[in-house]
């Protein structure tokens, strides 16, 4: 059966001012709408009505354009009045109800601004004892339902419930009756009396009664109506699981969207170099900010636009696939609701297990160090009689004081060697770095568990004229990290407003604000535990925190360079002494007005504007390992005086700030137009949109900067010179000047100051589609778009390109040679073409030139030509063809989709080859096409179906995605192995192919041992393969999963609920755990532990020889291998829920209508991986950290 229902359903400073004049705002909008006066009192307005034979759904549609009363029925009980004529003229709406209802058996009863049709009621006419029953009845949110018809069953005994959801009936006494509570959307439900008079009724939602409506942007169209591929995510799936943003939540609900490697593609990559994330919508209108910035409680649905007949509206920004988010509006007239959402997540200690996160442990890689240096220093240079032993140990010591960087296990060798320690020492020296483990150290000391809390607050409220919506969401999250810390809070107000009968105006801001502390950036000094020796101690003999000395910072035993500052760092001092503070604000305002014209038609403007900025500081201190640095690397040695000078301040640290701003406006004018005659209904809309895209910036640098004095000394500083200087002109490092162009002072050449780009672009746009339905059965749709943009069109015939999209249905249901199968409630079959664009923001059509250094003879910056003039850019294009079947069966409770898909990209972006002669040597441009063609299918079955709120249920619903991919045309200049490795494009493969250096085993001819080789041209053997022809590559396979399963299991009893969610991707590969060559001292940082299997005379292993079978020559095939290609399948728990929903009957005793609490399991271990290595996919390392959720839902 089938129901219809309707009804109402910049500085820190500026932006705390800015905060407080917007609280102040939605403040007195709050005000105004809350403090309205609720009430409504049947209109009295004369109504004029003619129509003949029609049906009495036809009648009622044309009462509610002239009313703006919706009316609830059932289309079963309309469907036996048969057809109707009515002929009145200039009558109050009472009269004409009562002509339309005259011998139907059914009456009217108003509840609020709801017309509810039902069965005339009568009492019992037999004299019996009787009791009264009085209860109320509401929805699984705890909102009261009005219109609820209560029947007593076998009887014409009823009542409706009020707006209030409450009612009253008398019945007679006997046990044993049963009452059947039915309202449109919802499960009919039976409850037997048994000596209970107060009743309290929670109705479940029931989708087989639910005529879907999908939001398009754009427009809603019913779910009968639509043709093309469309899945709908309501608020209360998206509330069955917790995740800290929208993308996480939709992973495995919508078939043909993958989120793999949190990166949101739809129907699969279908660009080079385009935007190939889907378009965000929110509210209509299209957001530039992040989908991270949505917040997930504010969510009241979630439809993704798959196919060209769904998104082609959309034009140019269409071809990814669109994501329309729609707010929640307010719920009860007269009654404030207010909601309430706690929870805290708590994350496992980070597992920094050497073995588990595969590298060698510190007794591992100490003992082959060992065998290492004791070649190193005894056996090494036994056959060069120009090495011998004292020299091999005097050119060590060289390598000491040049600070080159030094190993405990490399200096106590030395030491040995010389002479300065015995065996003994050694054996215990080595024996204790051995029980060290430096990974732990650096855990106990630098990480913390990492906990995250969210809250969210809401209230809702409307009366006859006024809605009002303000929403307070604050996250909070230790990251993990001492010294790092983020805040992001997000206010949202939305409100409505009926100025008149004909005008409906809707206002909403947004802002987001977000406030990140985290360690500043340094070249050197890296947080990642296992960049470090894991023999390396933590600690110094009196317990204190050791320096620490990595690549460029010397090492421990060297003697300072006169006036130079100690470049080892103590991690913990550091989190504290260099830090990045990035500080967020995100404005976006929306303005609606709807004008109803005449019945059918009516006019919608809107206008959206954003406005964004982002402050980023880097402040290091004096103390920073960064600031010593700039000021060693900046020392020079006066020639007159002998003296070192500074080129930097002495003292005092640096202040490095870089902001950025954006604004956006989109402005859309539209017409909408319905009209029902008969067996015809034609829908369409047609509009006009313009939209501006603005970025810039700036950047600053202080030097010398003393934070509590706030004082600096940059005017003393000559950044022309300064960025100029590659090496350093006294600083030395391992025997070679410093390299001082790890330093960007460009930027910063007039007065410490640099200027980020503007980046402006404008659009106009113009677009119509329609839809024609004949009988309810027959649906065509078509639409058009052209859109232009100040990207394209040197040549105009490129300015504006046409979009466009067709489509048909078939509603099979409604056919009457079906309508007696009982068990069909739903089938659709759909089919739909059309053309949509992506844009490539990094090409234009004019020539672009950049700017760079300083030149060194004139002292003025100079420019260079980037890119040449191309006439001929254009939009990018995909043409999608899509054939889909919608069905539901047994009252709903089998039911889904099934879609096949053809997706061809045209005028793909992609590199081509110039002629020399023309001053380039290649350029982007539209010359590639790439086809995605795949499978989607979505099921829902409920296995046990409630009778009641708390009885047993479980539903299952799976979807599963399967892709194809492949480049039908592109032009790869690449000619060798290495280029076609970096830039994987080519002809007749996917678009992000894997290429494989094909592994023939390790060399073990003198000279050469422990050598990995490649097979290249004829068969041959090299060790360095990257030169050779790209035709000596193997294809290993795609990154991207060919196919998504995902199934999500419900199951809910007397309150209690246990949800989990099944994940599995597949046919996809992966490079991992590269068997790298490395050089023969590197035992600075900790080995994979697959070189405990490394090659030896003795061990003829796949594992290149360490020490002293080390490689000769470090080649970057390794990585690339097909000896570290993997399988990238696997199946997975993405989370546990439970929950429990408090009886009613307790949580009203404190007021409160609802209460839930939810306990959730996050990324717990897999359940298969298919690689036999162990290795996590997502990671390409160890598996993700497990987290905890906890969390409360309060409803008032």
């Amino acid at each position: 059966m089938k129901k219809n229902q309707e009804s109402d359903v910049g500085k820190a400073s500026g932006v705390v001012w800015k905060m407080w004049l917007t609280m102040k705002l939605l403040f007195c909008f709050l005000l105004i709408g809350f403090s309205t006066v609720y009430g409504n009192a049947f209109s009295q307005v004369k109504i004029s009505i003619s129509v003949n034979e029609v049906s009495l759904q036809e009648v009622f549609e044309k009462l509610t354009e002239q009313t703006g009363y919706h009316f609830v029925y059932s289309n079963e009980m309309l469907q036996r009045t048969g057809k109707v004529s009515v002929d009145m003229q200039d009558c109050d709406l009472g009269q004409i109800m009562a002509v339309c209802l005259k011998n139907t058996g059914l009456w009217y009863r108003l509840e609020d601004n709801i017309i509810v049709i039902s069965p005339k009621f009568r009492q019992p006419d037999v004299p019996q004892k009787k009791i009264t029953l009085t209860g109320n009845v509401k929805d699984k949110e705890g909102r009261p339902l009005p219109g609820v018809t209560i029947l007593l069953k076998g009887s014409a005994v009823g009542v409706v419930s009020d707006v209030d959801g409450n009612f009253t009936l008398t019945v007679p006494e006997e046990s044993g009756l049963t009452l059947v509570f039915s309202f449109v959307g919802m499960k009919t439900q039976e409850v037997v009396l048994s000596g209970q008079q107060v009743l309290h009724i929670v109705m479940l939602e029931d989708v087989s009664q639910m005529e879907e409506v999908i939001v398009t942007g754009y427009q809603e169209v019913k779910k009968e109506k639509m043709t093309g591929a469309v899945t709908t995510i309501s608020s209360e799936k998206l509330s069955d699981r917790y995740t800290p943003n929208l993308i996480q939540n939709l992973e495995a609900r919508v078939a043909g969207l993958s989120t793999y490697g949190g990166k949101p593609i739809i129907r699969g990559t279908g660009t080079l170099y385009g935007e190939s994330a889907p378009l965000l919508v929110v509210d209509g209108l299209p957001v530039e900010g992040s989908i991270e910035d949505l917040n997930p409680y504010d969510i009241a649905s979630v439809n993704v636009l798959k196919d060209a007949a769904a998104s082609a509206i959309y034009g140019a920004r269409a071809a990814n696939g669109i994501i329309v988010v729609t707010t929640k509006n307010a719920r009860n007239k007269g009654k404030i609701d207010i909601d309430f959402q706690a929870n805290i997540t708590l994350y496992e200690n980070k597992n920094v297990d050497y073995h588990d996160n595969f590298l060698m442990n510190a007794e591992e890689q100490v003992e082959r160090a060992s065998e290492y240096y004791d070649y190193y220093f005894n056996r090494k240079y036994a056959d060069d009689p120009s090495m011998t032993r004292d020299k091999v140990i005097e050119n060590f010591g060289k390598n000491i004081t040049d600070g080159a960087q030094i190993n405990p296990v490399a200096y106590a060798w030395y030491q040995h060697a010389a002479g300065n320690i015995g065996r003994s020492e050694l054996d215990n020296i080595l024996a204790d770095l051995s029980k060290n483990n430096f990974a732990q150290d650096f855990a106990d000391n630098i990480y913390r568990r990492q906990v995250m809390q969210q809250y969210n607050l809401s209230l809702r409220g409307s009366s006859d004229k006024f809605r009002n919506n303000l929403v307070i969401n604050y996250r909070t999250d230790n990251m993990g990290i001492i010294e790092h810390k983020s805040n992001w809070l997000n206010v949202y107000y939305k409100g409505s407003c009926d100025l008149a009968k004909w005008l409906v105006a809707t206002f909403s801001v947004n802002g987001v604000y977000a406030n990140i502390k985290q360690y500043g950036n340094d070249y050197n000094v890296n947080l990642d535990p296992f960049s470090y020796a894991q023999y390396q101690s933590f600690y110094n003999a009196d317990g204190s925190v050791k320096k620490l000395y990595s690549w460029y910072c010397g090492n421990e035993y060297m003697p300072l360079q006169e006036g130079m500052e100690d470049l080892g760092f103590n991690l913990v001092d550091e989190l504290r002494d260099n830090q990045t503070k990035t500080r967020r604000q995100e404005m976006r305002y929306h303005g609606d007005l709807l004008f109803k014209i005449i019945p059918g038609l009516t006019a919608q403007t809107q206008f959206v504007y954003e406005v964004n900025s982002q402050n980023v500081q880097q402040h290091a201190t004096q103390e920073s390992h960064a600031a010593r640095t700039i000021k060693n690397a900046y020392a020079k040695m006066d020639t007159e005086s002998h003296k070192l000078v500074y080129m930097t301040p002495e003292t005092g640290g640096f202040l490095q700030t870089t902001h950025t701003s954006g604004n956006f406006w989109t402005a859309r004018g539209q017409l909408n137009y319905t009209n029902t005659f008969g067996k015809h209904e034609i829908s369409a809309i047609a509009g006009l949109e313009f939209r501006e895209t603005k970025t810039s910036g700036d950047k600053s640098l202080v030097l010398g900067y003393d934070e509590q004095l706030q004082s600096s000394a940059t005017h003393t500083v000559d950044f022309g010179t300064l960025s100029q200087m590659s090496n350093s002109p006294y600083f030395q490092m391992n025997g070679s000047p410093f390299p001082c162009n790890q330093f960007a002072f460009t930027p910063y050449l007039e007065n410490g100051m640099g200027i980020v780009k503007e980046v402006r672009h404008r659009y106009g746009s113009g677009y119509f589609n329609a839809t024609y339905t004949y009988d309810n059965k027959y649906n065509i749709f078509g639409s058009f778009r052209k859109d232009y943009a100040d990207i394209y069109g040197l040549d105009a015939k490129f300015r504006g390109r046409p979009l466009w999209s067709v489509g048909i249905g078939w509603n099979a249901h409604n056919e009457s040679f079906l309508r007696d199968l009982s068990w069909m409630d739903f089938l659709k079959l759909r089919f739909s073409y059309g053309v949509t664009g992506n844009i490539y923001q990094g090409a234009t059509s004019h020539m672009t030139a950049s700017s760079g250094d300083i030149n060194s003879t004139t002292n003025l910056p100079v420019a260079s030509i980037s890119s040449p003039a191309n006439p001929d850019l254009r939009w990018e294009q995909n043409r999608t063809t899509n054939v889909g079947l919608d069905y539901g069966f047994m009252s709903y409770r089998l039911r889904g989709s099934l879609d096949y898909y053809v997706k061809t990209g045209k005028d793909i972006f992609a590199p081509i080859t110039l002629d020399p002669t023309t001053g380039f040597s290649s350029m982007v441009a539209n010359v590639a096409s790439i086809r995605n063609n795949g499978i989607e299918l979505a099921i829902g079955y409920d296995w046990f179906v409630p009778g009641n709120r708390r009885g047993f249920s479980w539903t299952t619903n799976l979807t599963v995605t399967y892709n194809k991919n492949k480049v039908l045309e592109v032009e790869n200049p690449a000619t060798r192995a290495y280029d076609l490795v970096s830039l994987p494009y080519k002809t007749g493969y996917p678009v992000n192919a894997l290429w494989a250096y094909r592994f023939a085993g390790i060399d073990d001819r003198p000279g050469l041992v422990g050598q990995s080789m490649y097979y290249v041209e004829n068969g041959n053997t090299s060790h360095n393969a990257g030169s050779a022809s790209v035709d000596v590559l193997e294809f290993g396979g795609q990154s991207d999963p060919k196919a998504i399963v995902g199934m999500d299991n419900q199951l809910r009893w007397n309150g209690l609920s246990l949800g989990f969610l099944l994940v599995y991707y597949g046919g996809h590969k992966m490079f991992a755990q590269p068997k790298s060559e490395v050089f023969e001292s590197s035992w600075d940082s900790p080995l994979n532990i697959v070189y405990l299997n490394s090659w030896t005379p003795e061990n003829h292993s796949d594992v290149p020889g360490i020490g002293e079978y080390a490689s000769t020559s470090l080649g970057s095939e390794c990585r690339t291998a097909t000896n570290c290609l993997y399988d990238a399948d696997f199946l997975k728990i993405r989370n546990i829920t439970i929950g429990y929903d408090l009886p009613e009957h307790l949580t009203e005793k404190v007021g409160i209508s609802k209460i839930s609490l939810r306990f959730q399991i996050n990324d717990p271990k897999a359940l298969w991986i298919k690689n036999n290595a162990g290795i996590d996919p997502e990671t390409l390392g160890i598996r993700k950290q497990a987290s905890y959720m906890f969390g409360v839902n309060l409803s008032l």
